[in-house]
């Protein structure tokens, strides 16, 4: 592949889609700047203009394939139902860590880190960081709401993404081939917000039903 053709103006994402297919084919190691510029049909300097390292390229890859690439998620969900507010995080975090794309970066990174110590940095601060905050801002003012009574905050933002994690994204990690349906996808959830309900909820906490 040659440089982009004069007049042509690349974006930023067409260096990170590369950057993707480069680090998914070669590693982290094996994917060079001078690479991703060939893949992305633009000059070296021109990826340059846009991230300084490939630790930024990184960074970036992770901020997008995790759904917060302007560094924030859509904001927390109002306080006073949380049912629904655990539903909608639960349903936007799994359907983030169900993309084939954010599974198959993982097993990339599962592999580099011990010689990149960085990179699991990176992964936390652009990728999973912004779900915990979001979720600790809406628990905190369900409490506020006197809708929860949650005596650590902290422990239990993990104790739910830890539920669905647990399901629907660790086992893809060791198993070839696992596969799970939309109904899956959203029985975890809600099982997952009915046991959050029935431990912190203030008074009786409500069931939670599935849609449809």
């Amino acid at each position: 592949m040659s440089p982009s053709s004069p007049g042509r103006r690349p974006k930023r994402g067409e260096v990170l889609d590369a950057a993707v297919e480069e680090i998914l084919e070669k590693g982290y190691a094996g994917a060079t700047l001078a690479s991703i510029a060939e893949r992305a049909q633009v000059s070296t300097a021109t990826v340059f203009k846009h991230f300084r390292t490939k630790a930024d390229i990184f960074g970036a890859i992770m901020r997008r394939v995790w759904g917060n690439e302007e560094d924030s998620l859509p904001p927390a969900p109002d306080a006073g139902a949380p049912a629904d507010g655990l539903i909608e995080i639960g349903r936007d975090y799994a359907q983030t860590i169900t993309d084939p794309k954010i599974r198959q970066l993982f097993r990339v990174m599962i592999a580099e880190v011990p010689r990149f110590p960085e990179l699991g940095q990176e992964l936390y601060d652009k990728g999973k960081k912004p779900y915990l905050e979001r979720l600790s801002t809406y628990l905190q003012a369900e409490i506020a709401a006197g809708t929860l009574d949650i005596p650590e905050v902290d422990l239990a933002v993990r104790q739910f993404l830890g539920m669905i994690n647990d399901v629907l994204f660790w086992p893809h990690m060791l198993v070839v081939g696992l596969t799970e349906t939309e109904e899956d996808v959203e029985r975890v959830v809600v099982s997952a917000v009915d046991t959050m309900l029935r431990a912190f909820a203030a008074g009786s906490g409500p069931a939670v039903a599935s849609k449809g």
